[in-house]
């Protein structure tokens, strides 16, 4: 028997992509979001095959800005049209038979987070699906992955532990406290002025951990060693406010005991007048991918990285039914 493999989506981050790529097409009707995503889906199944499928949301209820009001401040109020077609996803992919998982307080990371652990317990593979830089620290050599699309979506950056070091330096464990020097602009998180990511992974590098830097501050140039310390309570602020919220409860049993029907998406699909979408998903499931590409990805911050394999799981006959 074939160890599980689960997709874990970060509903959000692929919502607002859908959002800001149909909203402005006269020809879309209300349930465009829900089609854009199962289709990202499809897109993002070559990298499987896949079990099933976990999607966390962001509750509306967010600990971290109420804790912290400074965190993503710096954002417009979600437009009501984008909340309410944020409503009908969840709905609609409740419906199509994914496990959809949403818990007061916290956001899709947290979720997308314990999604990996639970797996990682079991042995089993799981990829993350989320545009979302701070999953990179999810990443782990015995079977998670980060599967993060850049300005299209058909351009996904298949992040594993190699990937990982190749691109910035140091391993995915370090990842949360090179962010938390490095700071991130966009969720309003200052970090340490004058240190960027090439610097925070070399002083990872020799240090270990932001408490091991800390530690061994008088030891560093007089410059680097004042503009840590004036940095400090950002830092660490950051550091709480990256990481994943723990001891969240997501039944990865019960999703892989689901599995993926395909003509309950059908069906629902059908219902929207998505029956394209609905073809599209069946191919990308039942049909062998073609082969990855040979040529590399290139970050733009980073070197050339080789996109990583994982061993191929065939379905057994009969596993899948035709639907088309």
């Amino acid at each position: 028997m074939s160890v599980p493999s689960i997709l874990a989506v970060d509903g959000n981050s692929l919502g607002h992509r859908a959002f800001h790529s149909t909203r402005h097409d006269p020809d879309v009707g209300p349930r465009a979001m829900t089609g854009a995503v199962i289709s990202m889906l499809a897109t993002a199944w070559i990298h499987g095959p896949y079990d099933a499928v976990v999607v966390g949301f962001d509750h509306p209820v967010n600990d971290r800005k109420r804790d912290y009001p400074e965190y993503k401040a710096n954002r417009e109020a979600t437009d009501p049209a984008l909340r309410e077609q944020l409503g009908l996803l969840r709905t609609d992919l409740a419906a199509c038979g994914f496990l959809v998982v949403e818990e007061r307080g916290v956001e899709a990371d947290d979720l997308l987070a314990s999604t990996a652990d639970a797996c990682l317990d079991r042995g089993w593979w799981c990829d993350a699906l989320s545009s979302d830089r701070d999953l990179t620290a999810l990443v782990t050599e015995a079977g998670v992955r980060l599967l993060r699309p850049r300005a299209t979506f058909a351009d996904l950056v298949v992040e594993d532990e190699a990937t990982v070091r190749s691109t910035y330096g140091i391993g995915p464990a370090q990842y949360t406290d090179l962010a938390a020097m490095r700071g991130d602009p966009s969720d309003g998180l200052r970090g340490v002025t004058g240190i960027g990511p090439r610097i925070a992974a070399r002083l990872l590098r020799d240090h270990g951990s932001v408490h091991g830097l800390y530690a061994a501050l008088t030891d560093l140039p007089p410059k680097l060693e004042a503009a840590l310390r004036a940095g400090r309570q950002r830092v660490e602020r950051n550091l709480v406010v990256m990481a994943p919220i723990p001891h969240l409860s997501v039944d990865v049993d019960a999703a892989v005991r689901s599995g993926v029907d395909l003509g309950r998406v059908a069906a629902i699909l059908a219902d929207h007048d998505l029956d394209h979408v609905a073809r599209r998903f069946h191919r990308a499931v039942t049909e062998p991918p073609p082969p990855l590409p040979p040529a590399p990805t290139e970050e733009p911050d980073g070197p050339p990285v080789a996109r990583p394999t994982r061993p191929t799981q065939i379905p057994a006959d009969g596993e899948q039914a035709a639907l088309f």
